[in-house]
């Protein structure tokens, strides 16, 4: 699922990209939903939780490049797409990492060309591993197949869908190589989210069977991290 934000002050603009966008990723058998905004107020108001944002420049009050400044600002690390008539502002879009600059009226070929790319940067994304490296040998373990991280006596432990991976090691450095999906539930273990079952009594339930511990500190950060992550899933 890829989550689409346009936001464009012309409201009929905002229905045909959408329309264009749709068609196109129904093409690529890519499962989406977009959302419409018509201002820079409408987006900042609702959750910056969108995986990609083609957005105007030209907007009354806060312009295009304004809102991305804005949004990187707060560490959104989505796709930004620019989609405008002018094409004087390309290095203002490279100022706030744009992935692409789409010139109105649309190209239908430019915009699926920007579409097949955005998804094989995902790819990359959903492919993300952790390497491991110790003075005798190497590896890297696929991110998605881990359940959950422990340390004991400065012993790594990867608990993954293929077993146990364990080597000496910190887990300050593990969890710097993990992505959104993983949080740290108590000062020995950090969990994948994405296999989180159910949560209560101070225990984490994992679809694997695993029960792992909530130490009181971590309990409203394990609280958050859940409902961030139920959003960016919906």
């Amino acid at each position: 699922m890829i989550k689409i934000s346009i936001c464009d002050d012309d409201l009929t603009m905002c229905d045909h990209l959408s329309h264009m966008i749709s068609q196109k990723l129904d093409t690529l058998s890519t499962a989406h939903t977009i959302t419409c905004h018509t201002s820079a107020a409408s987006l900042l108001e609702g959750p910056l939780d969108f995986d990609v944002l083609f957005l105007d420049i030209r907007m009354p009050g806060t312009s295009g490049i304004s809102l991305a400044k804005m949004l990187r600002q707060q560490d959104f690390s989505g796709a930004i797409i620019f989609v405008t008539v002018l094409k004087d502002c390309m290095l203002d879009a490279f100022e706030v990492e744009a992935s692409d600059y789409l010139c109105k009226p649309i190209d239908e070929i430019r915009l699926e060309n920007a579409l097949k790319r955005l998804l094989k940067r995902q790819k990359v994304s959903q492919d993300k591993r952790l390497f491991i490296h110790t003075m005798n040998w190497c590896r890297s373990v696929l991110l998605c197949d881990i359940f959950y991280c422990e340390v004991i006596n400065r012993k790594i432990y990867l608990h993954t869908r293929d077993g146990i991976v364990e080597y000496y090691g910190k887990l300050k450095e593990v969890q710097k190589q993990l992505d959104e999906h993983f949080i740290k539930c108590h000062r020995s273990y950090i969990i994948n989210l994405a296999f989180l079952k159910e949560y209560s009594a101070g225990q984490v339930l994992l679809e694997n069977g695993s029960q792992i511990p909530v130490s009181r500190p971590y309990h409203q950060i394990l609280l958050t991290a859940m409902l961030q992550y139920m959003e960016r899933s919906n």
